[in-house]
């Protein structure tokens, strides 16, 4: 499938849209795993997170893939297959597996996190997703999994009753290309977890991706892309696996909304 055809049917989905293919704005946000029914033969029993460990169910990443000319924004949402963050540690810091094969693009909760107003209808959305997946694009099938490895994770001095912050550096690795990152994170408590949330920008020819463009670059992708985290990591002592309750979580904050 070529490219011409992935954004056509995306409506120019600029770029990348849910592969951090191009970058983005980490930033995590939640959104609930369902859990198999009771008595499903099967369900994976309850295990014990230990500090440090990413609670995956309601953990995310959320990308905002910006236009240019006259193609449209897109948000999209994906997990994390694992994750491991010793917050405070100068060296040997953690490390986040993304599994691209989860990213979806423009739903509800990813619109809302990254400032879009209105909805994509699921048919081209579900299009959208298919193509950025394919070997065009992300190319899921040999390159399942992005990776974060974390040099370190550097509390910052607190600024009165502010959030705790984080500087996090380290190499992101998509598609085979590997790239120095560093940026901000705040950490809050949240029933026993702390909630991190950050944000970084990258660019798609830093992983060897052209943006997409045609009619003389009228309709087109953005270069660069933002990814949104939102992570839940076990604090303290080891815990059951269960997610922070819908009470406990505070909203979140998406960036304002982008006109």
């Amino acid at each position: 499938m070529t490219k011409r055809r992935w954004w056509s049917g995306a409506l120019v989905w600029a770029g990348v849209g849910t592969a951090l293919v191009g970058v983005a704005d980490v930033g995590f946000s939640r959104a609930q795993q369902a859990a198999p029914p009771a008595g499903q033969r099967g369900a994976a029993a309850p295990r014990t997170l230990q500090p440090g460990e990413l609670e995956l169910q309601s953990s995310r990443v959320y990308v905002f893939v910006g236009k240019t000319g006259l193609g449209h924004d897109h948000g999209i949402e994906g997990r994390l297959r694992s994750g491991q963050l010793n917050l405070g540690a100068k060296e040997k810091a953690g490390r986040l597996e993304f599994d691209l094969r989860t990213f979806v693009a423009d739903t509800a909760a990813a619109r809302q996190y990254v400032g879009l107003g209105g909805q994509t209808d699921r048919k081209t959305a579900d299009k959208v997703t298919a193509n950025m997946q394919s070997a065009a694009v992300l190319d899921v099938a040999r390159f399942p999994i992005a990776t974060f490895d974390l040099a370190s994770i550097v509390a910052l001095p607190r600024q009165g009753n502010q959030p705790q912050q984080y500087q996090l550096t380290g190499d992101f690795t998509l598609h085979g290309v590997k790239r120095q990152i560093r940026f901000n994170a705040q950490g809050e408590p949240v029933q026993g977890f702390v909630r991190l949330r950050g944000n970084f920008s990258l660019r798609q020819t830093d992983f060897g991706i052209t943006p997409y463009s045609q009619a003389l670059g009228a309709v087109g992708v953005a270069d660069q892309l933002t990814i949104h985290g939102d992570l839940y990591v076990m604090a303290g002592e080891a815990a059951e696996n269960t997610a922070p309750s819908a009470a406990a979580k505070p909203e979140a904050s998406p960036p304002a909304r982008r006109k």
